[in-house]
């Protein structure tokens, strides 16, 4: 359950679009146009942003803390979509149409989130012309990932769907990468069970292809070992 959040001064929501890679390229002043007709919104640890079946009309943007959107599988069983960190928004189609969720947001920690309406978002855009290209970017990187989950799910075996994970969020590169959601919803997010995931981070420890530090990071440690279990 989310809770709009009332106050007099806007800084809260200056902070909030500042931090949106597709209000960067604003002006002072039209960053100061959208924080006037962003509204905040609190959503408890467990809370639902939005379910499926309900109309979307509404920008939902990320301030402080995590949501997280899934699907439920006619089993029962949850396909985790996207992660969504500070900074990151979803919403957008509700620009173009009248779109019904297909999926639930619910936060995974005590967020902070802002909002604007359709209406309000079509405002800005007549004034900002720039920005209309921003978030045709936004959308077109928002395809990009979901294509690339797309080709992971589509692999059969779970370690190479993993490694092929590993390989996309590191660059390729060796070092320490964080993982943006919890292991729990990185399974879903890969189809596959906590158990079976935890297995095969093990195998690749074991094989010496990374170093797992904590419960949120990974060290790539082989980045050829890792290749040649991703697939091509």
């Amino acid at each position: 359950m989310v809770h709009e959040h009332h106050h007099e001064s806007i800084e809260q929501e200056l902070e909030c679009v500042s931090q949106v890679p597709i209000f960067q390229r604003l002006s002072a002043d039209q960053l100061t146009s959208v924080a006037q007709v962003t509204r905040p919104v609190i959503a408890k640890k467990g809370g639902t942003v939005f379910s499926t079946g309900e109309v979307s009309q509404t920008l939902y943007i990320v301030n402080v803390g995590q949501v997280r959107l899934y699907h439920l599988g006619e089993d029962g069983r949850e396909q985790v979509l996207r992660v969504l960190n500070p900074g990151d928004f979803i919403g957008e189609i509700a620009l173009f149409t009248d779109e019904i969720h297909s999926s639930y947001a619910e936060a995974t920690k005590d967020s902070e989130l802002c909002t604007i309406s359709r209406a309000s978002l079509t405002a800005l855009i007549k004034q900002m012309p720039p920005l209309s290209m921003a978030l045709l970017g936004a959308l077109a990187d928002r395809l990009k990932t979901a294509e690339r989950q797309a080709t992971l799910l589509a692999i059969p075996d779970a370690l190479p769907r993993l490694a092929g994970y590993l390989q996309e969020i590191s660059g390729h590169q060796s070092g320490v990468i964080d993982l943006p959601m919890s292991k729990q919803d990185l399974a879903a997010y890969l189809g596959m069970t906590p158990e079976s995931l935890s297995r095969k981070l093990r195998q690749l420890v074991k094989d010496g292809v990374i170093e797992t530090i904590g419960r949120r990071q990974v060290k790539v440690i082989n980045t050829d070992q890792l290749a040649e279990v991703a697939p091509e």
